[in-house]
């Protein structure tokens, strides 16, 4: 016989087999003693979780000979030995990436018309079902809300966004967990002990951490091992089948960053990458190990390999604070995306890094934003507005006013057109220091009246009517300013009016004397 990898081999064949995903079995369960079975199902999760496992044990509990349904199937009747197989007839895994079209859910529709042949169910198992196209859905839908007596439809799926909101509706939906590391090391302690294989704790801590939540992923890591350690499996195997930086080597990293030792530094990143060690795997690396020295410094339980481990990473994580931490998570994740950005990867990281060496010597843009903000605080200086600007009271008592803001020159009650063109030239010039466009619209407006100290001002632009209405309590303020007082400022718009004028022959002959004597010639020509 052929030999079985271990993710097929020791797949789950009972409700208490499947792992972390009691919130699912316990439902299943209680489905079928209550006998309240759904016509649909949806399971979503990410890969590797049991959803295609459990679907077979669903339809095992379901169709078993000996005392189905029943919440724990024998595994021994045939159909029970067939649906392990796949070789069930009456329970047919459909490939939802190879049968996507309208075609395949019709050559569907017609096979549900037949009974099942030695079950009480007829299920369907529907793998990857986000894949098919939206026409097969809709075509499935009406089939899917109310199918033939005995059929079921069991669909899984790791991006349940892309399924049709009517497909979902129509069904009971079940989120699949991903796998905790505790529970995938001993699911794999099992396996081991089975095939009669050592394994260090901190081994398989690596593969569990590895797999990233999915049991499948674990057993294939750990197949792969097997296959390079034989019957002994090893921290250090486990790092040179993989490609894993060991967390000695961070220590190190990071026992040198408070150090401020740069040469040892950028030479244990060349030690790491000549070893073959992917750049980004390596960040990735470091990047969980600070992750684990914050966690712990702020007190929160962290699964580590060993005791030991722990301890050491709380002792480096007294010579830093919780700021300097957090600035290098920021400069890892910064270097990270450079180098996937860059055509030299070696080199952004090793400047990255010898940046990384003068953590010391830098602190977060937070503390510096803070640090700017009491600065600003304690030198900006409230300024009152003038007595002029406030409304008028009682008293006759004019305060002094700020040093930061200019004193008027004059003191001007009413407004004349003759006062304003006396000191019109250093208010546009005073304009002109704010915004120059500003200040050569007002030069070109014309007053058309002042009266209770309100300026009249006229122009003949749109553009120029837009900008200086917009801006025009600055504008008064400036002017409020100059004159001591308040002044306001109104602008309207003047249409020029074009005349047409005939020229006579002096006018024209005073503008171009060379026209004046080509009529003038023409003239006595023809007289």
């Amino acid at each position: 016989m052929s030999y079985l990898v271990l993710a097929r081999k020791y797949r789950p064949q009972t409700f208490d087999e499947v792992y972390a995903q009691n919130h699912i079995t316990n439902i299943l369960k209680n489905a079928i003693e209550l006998d309240r079975i759904a016509q649909a199902y949806l399971f979503t999760g990410p890969r590797g979780v049991g959803k295609t496992s459990l679907a077979r044990i669903y339809a095992k509990s379901l169709n078993c000979l000996e005392n189905g349904p029943t919440a724990t199937p024998c595994n021994k009747c045939q159909n029970c030995r067939e649906i392990t197989s796949g070789i069930s007839t009456d329970v047919l895994e459909i490939d939802g990436a190879s049968n996507t079209g309208v075609d395949d859910i019709r050559d569907l529709q017609k096979e549900l018309m037949y009974s099942p042949t030695n079950s009480n169910y007829k299920i369907y198992i529907i793998d990857e079902v986000h894949m098919l196209s939206k026409n097969a859905f809709n075509a499935l839908l009406k089939t899917l809300e109310e199918p033939p007596p005995k059929v079921i439809f069991i669909f899984a799926t790791t991006e349940p966004h892309k399924i049709l909101p009517t497909i979902i509706s129509r069904c009971q939906r079940f989120d699949f967990k991903r796998i905790p590391t505790g529970s995938i090391i001993s699911r794999l302690k099992d396996i081991c002990l089975k095939e009669e294989i050592t394994a260090e704790n901190e081994a398989l801590f690596l593969i569990a951490k590895k797999a990233d939540g999915s049991m499948r992923d674990a057993e294939s890591l750990l197949d792969q091992v097997i296959a390079y350690s034989k019957d002994n499996i090893t921290y250090a195997n486990v790092l040179t089948v993989f490609g894993i930086v060991s967390d000695n080597i961070f220590d190190e990293i990071l026992e040198n960053i408070s150090l401020k030792n740069s040469a040892k530094i950028i030479k244990l990143l060349h030690s790491v990458l000549e070893k073959g060690n992917d750049v980004q795997e390596f960040l990735n690396g470091f990047l969980d190990y600070i992750r684990n020295l914050i966690l712990i410094k702020i007190g929160v339980e962290v699964q580590i390999i060993s005791i030991e481990k722990a301890k050491k990473i709380s002792e480096l994580g007294k010579k830093f604070s919780e700021n300097d931490l957090l600035y290098l998570v920021q400069l890892l994740i910064k270097i990270k995306t450079d180098v996937k950005n860059s055509d030299n990867q070696i080199l952004v990281a090793e400047m990255g890094f010898v940046k990384i060496s003068k953590l010391a010597e830098m602190q977060s843009i937070e503390a510096l934003l803070e640090k700017v903000e009491d600065v600003v605080t304690s030198e900006v200086v409230m300024i009152k507005e003038p007595e002029y600007i406030q409304k008028k009271t009682q008293t006759t008592i004019i305060p002094e006013l700020p040093k930061t803001v200019e004193k008027p020159k004059m003191k001007v009650e009413n407004l004349t057109i003759e006062a304003w063109k006396n000191n019109k030239k250093v208010i546009v010039n005073k304009l002109k220091i704010m915004k120059a466009i500003l200040a050569n619209y007002l030069d070109s407006s014309k007053i058309s009246d002042i009266s209770n100290n309100v300026i009249h001002f006229v122009v003949s632009s749109n553009l120029a009517l837009g900008m200086l209405k917009k801006e025009k309590e600055k504008i008064s303020k400036i002017i409020s300013e100059h004159f001591g007082n308040l002044i306001r400022v109104e602008f309207s718009y003047e249409k020029k009016e074009i005349k047409n004028v005939e020229p006579t022959f002096e006018n024209i002959k005073d503008k171009s004397p060379a026209i004046a004597n080509f009529i003038d010639k023409t003239d006595s020509i023809v007289s």
